[in-house]
């Protein structure tokens, strides 16, 4: 296993073996963000507008849809990685491990309360989809063990690659959402940056071969990217604004257009698939050292 613990030397050499590269972590922290997204649930909604990123439906319902899947998303990639936690002897690695699985506790806490806001707004068939799923991924965790931790630390890659769209900017990107909200996706965001790699360094412990790795990454990318779609269409049509065409070519924009939230994301996506990948790469150290005071301080 790479050393967690000292900073990258640089690119493999014949005297150095890309097996011996030092690739730096973060340190992993447990937080327990004080966001009551309960109390934005009142008869009225007056607390939180049903359109809370700027007004925008579409917006709004790409990261209602997002999130709701993560209740169920965050226990299965906890499950994931403590199958293989007796193969696990770097001490660095096992403090890595309890740091993961604390942070996602943390957001499929708060997740699974949005998802209850969003039932109380009318979106009822998100819980017992979210059910269904619960159920199907607890038995993949059980019978196959290999892809569902190589599937976790293919939807982290994923998961790092948008939060460090919203890190890059913190409170520019997301200024125009709800407060509340907006302190969640900076703390969520922060803390996947943080834990990004120890699904991918148990992943190399357990030796799960580099062809699953792939094929789980191209299975989880339009897994993803279908079932957050579906659920935009779902919350769409429940809100009487499917077919409205501006709200979705404005939405499009808002991905793929200049300065769009998945514009510039495409090398570090890319990069998952090089033989000689590790998530700390691409080093976030510095980004978070300075973000995580103030994202720290407005959750607590």
């Amino acid at each position: 296993m790479p050393d967690t613990t000292e900073a990258k030397s640089g690119a493999a050499s014949p005297a150095t073996p890309a097996d011996t590269i030092v690739r730096a972590a973060a340190p992993i922290r447990i937080r327990r963000p004080k966001i009551d997204l309960h109390a934005l649930s009142t008869a009225d909604f007056e607390s939180l507008p049903r359109y809370w990123w700027g007004g925008s439906p579409f917006k709004t319902h790409f990261l209602n849809a997002f999130s709701s899947t993560l209740p169920f998303g965050e226990a299965f990639f906890v499950r994931s990685v403590r199958h293989y936690t007796g193969l696990v002897t770097e001490p660095a690695l096992i403090e890595g491990i309890r740091g993961f699985a604390g942070q996602e506790g943390q957001h499929s806490r708060l997740h699974d309360d949005h998802v209850d806001l969003l039932v109380r707004q009318g979106y009822g068939a998100l819980a017992k989809r979210n059910e269904i799923i619960d159920r199907i991924l607890k038995w993949q965790n059980k019978k196959a063990p290999r892809f569902s931790l190589a599937s976790t630390s293919a939807i982290e890659h994923l998961t790092a690659i948008l939060a460090r769209q919203v890190l890059k900017d913190p409170f520019g990107r997301v200024e125009e959402m709800h407060p509340d909200m907006a302190r969640l996706w900076r703390w969520h965001a922060l803390e996947e940056a943080e834990h990004k790699a120890v699904a991918y360094d148990v992943m190399e412990v357990a030796k799960i071969p580099r062809w699953i790795r792939n094929v789980t990454m191209v299975l989880n990318t339009f897994g993803l990217a279908l079932e957050t779609w579906e659920r935009m269409i779902y919350m769409m049509w429940k809100d009487g604004r499917l077919f409205e065409v501006k709200t979705w070519m404005s939405g499009l924009g808002f991905l793929f257009g200049k300065d769009g939230f998945l514009r510039g994301t495409w090398s570090e996506y890319r990069a998952w698939y090089r033989a000689d990948f590790h998530p700390n790469d691409i080093d976030d150290r510095e980004m978070i050292t300075q973000l995580a005071p103030a994202i720290t301080a407005e959750i607590a």
